[in-house]
């Protein structure tokens, strides 16, 4: 289980980002600094080297392997996922992905809970094979019926919270608030989210908003832009521009695409005062950033904009066309 978690931690990592190269140069605002990858790049190196080490066949595995493979040929299900994570990272044997996933299918397959748990996954990931959330989730409700820490995060994540039953939701936040405590930070804006989604009235948006701070604290994204739409809309929280326009300056400077383009809106309305970390960044290039991710909001800004020559920019309906399209893409799904 700390394998996988390590593995979503590194998924979440964020890179460093990078200064300006002179300082003699005119001050940027740093939410349209680029990212400097040098950092992130040899966390992958760091990463992709053990994931590709040469296999260890040294006596005391290759004897080990010997072993697992014949309880696993003799049916014992503790000994397949053995085996699969022995194939997996050439344990006592040539690194073989393919051969591994089939030896935890047929351990899950057996009813052994961590082997399910384990596949679930890698089903919901695509871990050497191709994303199935159905599957993903029918293989993690297995292993969670068996009380596999594991899988009852991972079914926790494939649940929707308008879709789930009550039922479900309880147990979604059950296990999103184990991992929270457990210093799991992505679970803090998963749990504020549910929260929010759920809430009757405002009591209980308060305390979702308490969880987006959590997040937001440890400058997570997501939190960040969850508590910049809160002060925003006034919602949890006090309606505040100022507030809000701070917040999703963070979160644009974070690189998240909903905060660059919260930013983007309440700069070109004129809302929330002046900047806090550098001199305002014209809208247009923040909508654009956020745009060539695939936000939504920022792509049907950029429609408008080349459609009616606004932002500085001139009408242009190549360009209105083009984005257009990509809007449409967006949404088909």
């Amino acid at each position: 289980m700390k394998t996988i978690l390590l593995v979503l931690s590194l998924a979440l990592a964020q890179s460093v980002l990078a200064q300006p190269a002179s300082t003699n140069a005119p001050r940027q605002h740093p939410a349209l600094v680029e990212f400097d990858m040098s950092g992130l790049d040899d966390m992958r190196a760091r990463v992709r080297a053990v994931v590709d080490r040469p296999a260890d066949l040294s006596p005391d595995k290759v004897a080990a392997f010997g072993r697992a493979r014949l309880a696993a040929e003799g049916g014992d299900a503790a000994a397949q996922l053995e085996l699969a994570q022995m194939l997996h990272g050439g344990e006592g044997t040539p690194r073989d992905v393919d051969a591994g996933l089939a030896w935890m299918r047929k351990s899950a397959a057996g009813g052994y809970g961590p082997a399910q748990a384990f596949l679930g996954v890698a089903y919901t990931l695509g871990q050497g094979m191709a994303v199935d959330r159905k599957l993903g989730e029918y293989w993690s409700r297995k292993g969670a019926a068996q009380g596999v820490e594991l899988a009852n995060f991972t079914v926790a994540m494939h649940y929707e919270n308008i879709r789930s039953s009550p039922e479900e939701q309880a147990h979604a936040l059950h296990w999103l608030k184990f991992y929270a405590e457990n210093g799991f930070i992505p679970a803090y804006n998963e749990i504020g989210y549910r929260l929010m989604m759920t809430a009757q009235d405002e009591a209980q948006r308060k305390q979702a908003f308490t969880w987006y701070m959590r997040a937001a604290k440890a400058l997570d994204p997501s939190g960040l832009n969850n508590v910049a739409y809160s002060y925003e809309v006034g919602q949890g929280a006090p309606q505040s521009d100022e507030a809000a326009l701070g917040w999703y300056e963070m979160a644009a400077i974070a690189k998240s695409p909903p905060g660059q383009t919260g930013f983007a809106r309440l700069l070109e309305q004129g809302r929330g005062g002046p900047t806090r970390q550098g001199p305002a960044p014209k809208p247009f290039a923040l909508y654009l950033l956020a745009a060539k991710q695939g936000a939504l909001e920022a792509i049907e800004r950029l429609v408008k904009v080349y459609d009616r020559g606004e932002l500085e920019q001139a009408a242009d309906p190549a360009q209105a066309a083009l984005w257009r399209e990509k809007l449409r893409l967006a949404k088909t799904p």
